[in-house]
């Protein structure tokens, strides 16, 4: 008579635990250079946090309030909710040169004033426009 045979397993392999993402597409330029910072020590009475957003890219910048307990995406969700439904008041600082803020009002107003192409395909420096 024989022994009972043992059962053989198969060793389980360890998968790495998913990471949130900590950099964003930026719902204005389409880039992957949306980052957002936590600031943890500025609260309003209501006892939120500061988040800021901000993109490498176009410059676009945003600040909001939000509970102790989001996380980097949680603020990105909430932040493009209200920037698609126009709720949230954004600018574009780039981080080159001067530091000029512009609203999305300002940006539409410079581009719909003197800043016409003729049919030659130059603008008013005589330099060509490649969009």
């Amino acid at each position: 008579m024989g022994r009972r045979r043992r059962k053989y397993r198969k060793p389980q392999l360890l998968r790495p635990m998913r990471r949130l993402p900590t950099v964003f597409e930026c719902p204005h330029c389409g880039a992957r250079a949306l980052s957002v910072e936590i600031r943890k020590k500025e609260r309003n009475e209501r006892g939120e946090v500061k988040a800021v957003i901000r993109c490498g890219n176009c410059g676009l910048y945003a600040e909001m309030w939000v509970p102790e307990i989001f996380q980097p995406v949680d603020v990105y969700s909430r932040f493009l909710d209200a920037y698609l439904e126009g709720r949230i008041e954004v600018e574009f600082r780039k981080e080159g040169g001067g530091e000029r803020e512009l609203s999305i009002e300002e940006l539409a107003a410079g581009s719909e004033e003197g800043e016409e192409i003729g049919e030659s395909g130059e603008g008013s420096e005589g330099e060509a426009w490649r969009w």
